[in-house]
């Protein structure tokens, strides 16, 4: 049996920061023989590494065992994959044997989101070092991860340079998460400088302003944040929905009256169909609209709350229609405003009630 893996995308910084990380794939192959021997040999991912790959040995019986293992997370019953690793490890008799039984349960606590066992079990991996490179630095390469989603970043970051160190990588993924986990240890300035020196020699760098954004957000800066945002969208460098809902939110949390912005850029983005039409939005919608009407425009505040109602799967923003509807004296249309309301469901079913009679 050989390990194998895949790198899947995880959040360690703040939102918009994404680091790799690697686990196992849903299926290993089958047992090695007595010989040791695999039918066939992966691609090195880490072909700069100096360390030197120990030959796996494992016995029959045990590669049957592991085996079972292997299936059981490719069912993703890992409760029973950690069960059974438990059950396994004090059988295991050779570096290989201990290396992917700790790589597979720590697999598994980091699917359960139990990420402190997690660090435990990768770190195990590489204590025991039976693995071949592509799974020993996979394995160092989740160890971050955990650490990450842990909140341990110091010991994230001193895994990541041992990681980087050891494979030579220049992969840009990996400066990505060095930068990012710099800017949760206390500096940030560090990593805010390098993106922005990135970012000037390559506007369309999206990784580095990604990280930028996630910087000056852990920083409290939203002035800066809304600076970026605003260049980009004029260079026309934000295109995603995800980009832009970053803008709007960002928009609609900065002190003053930038509801405004939000409001032009939801109506454009939206009839352009790069918003989607969803509750996110109409949660916008809503927001844009009670910051309206805190500032007595009532006309924009109905507007904006009948956009919200037409994409919600809710029917507060209709609640607060009829609200407005009949401080104007419209009393017709606020009982319809909340009829829609109870029809689609409100928090406040009584508050509905009340315009119907």
């Amino acid at each position: 049996m050989r390990s194998t893996a895949r790198l899947l995308s995880l959040s360690i910084a703040a939102v918009l920061a994404c680091s790799a990380v690697a686990l196992p794939a849903s299926a290993q192959d089958n047992a090695r023989s007595s010989h040791g021997k695999d039918d066939a040999r992966e691609a090195a991912r880490y072909p700069n590494a100096t360390r030197k790959e120990p030959k796996p040995k494992v016995s029959e019986e045990n590669g049957k065992l592991l085996n079972e293992i292997s299936k059981t997370f490719a069912a993703q019953d890992y409760a029973k994959v950690r069960s059974q690793a438990d059950d396994f490890l004090p059988k295991a008799s050779t570096p290989y044997e201990k290396s992917l039984a700790y790589e597979i349960a720590g697999s598994a606590a980091f699917s359960q989101k139990d990420y402190a066992s997690a660090a435990t079990d990768f770190q195990e991996v590489i204590t025991a070092n039976g693995l071949d490179n592509n799974g020993h630095y996979d394995s160092m390469s989740n160890l971050v991860a955990s650490f990450s989603n842990a909140g341990k970043y110091p010991e994230a970051l001193k895994v990541l340079d041992q990681f980087i160190a050891e494979t030579k990588t220049t992969d840009p993924q990996y400066a990505n998460m060095r930068l990012s986990l710099l800017s949760h240890t206390g500096k940030a300035g560090d990593a805010e400088a390098a993106f922005k020196q990135r970012l000037a020699k390559d506007p369309s760098d999206h990784a580095a302003f990604q990280n930028l954004l996630a910087t000056y957000q852990q920083e409290n800066k939203n002035a800066e944040m809304l600076a970026l945002l605003r260049d980009r969208y004029k260079q026309g460098l934000l295109t995603s929905a995800d980009d832009l809902r970053a803008y709007y939110i960002t928009l609609l949390q900065t002190p003053g009256s930038n509801w405004r912005e939000a409001q032009t850029l939801l109506d454009t983005e939206v009839a352009k169909g790069t918003v989607p039409k969803n509750d996110q939005t109409a949660t916008a919608y809503s927001v844009i609209a009670q910051s309206a009407f805190g500032q007595d425009q009532w006309n924009i505040a109905l507007a904006n709350y009948a956009k919200a109602a037409g994409m919600s799967t809710s029917g507060d923003a209709d609640l607060n229609r009829a609200r407005i509807l009949s401080g104007q004296g419209k009393k017709a249309e606020a009982k319809a405003a909340a009829q829609e309301a109870l029809k689609k469901g409100v928090k406040d079913p009584a508050a509905a009630q009340r315009f119907l009679k």
